[in-house]
């Protein structure tokens, strides 16, 4: 699964990760991966850049549906218990990062990649350590050279 980060650097050809994005939507392709991206991080990119820039083509549009948003609570009263996250507001707030993990959830999507490692402590590891989560996150601050153990 894509996140909007993600998505950010692989079209901006100046942002510092761009090569790291780009080398790696190439190599999912070249093997034949299955690329997901959620109507959720499609609507957070569509906030700076119109989302029709996006190689849509080439990903499987995931759409937030009921299953997921049942799973995104259980999920985040795993991660902040019956609390809000905004001190003094009733509501839970549950975070977009959250919603995508559900989709990953019930979708059976392997892995996600993202340049927020926050996200990685802050969220994924939780869920996985509950066992409500089984999914591989490749940083995008790592080149995919270092991941697939090549030199060059």
């Amino acid at each position: 699964m894509l996140d909007t980060s993600f998505c950010i650097r692989l079209l901006d050809k100046n942002d510092a990760l761009h090569q790291n994005a780009l080398d790696y939507f190439k190599y999912f392709l070249l093997e034949k991966i299955s690329i997901h991206i959620s109507t959720i991080a499609v609507a957070e990119y569509a906030v700076g850049d119109d989302p029709a820039n996006l190689p849509i083509n080439n990903l499987q549009i995931e759409a937030f549906d009921f299953l997921d948003a049942k799973t995104a609570g259980v999920f985040h009263k795993e991660i902040k218990g019956n609390q809000s996250n905004i001190l003094n507001y009733q509501r839970r707030i549950i975070t977009n990062d959250v919603k995508i993990l559900a989709q990953i959830g019930t979708k059976k999507i392997e892995a996600i990649i993202s340049k927020d490692i926050n996200s990685l402590k802050q969220y994924v590891q939780p869920l996985i350590i509950a066992n409500l989560l089984q999914v591989k996150f490749f940083d995008l601050n790592t080149p995919l050279s270092a991941v697939l153990g090549k030199l060059f």
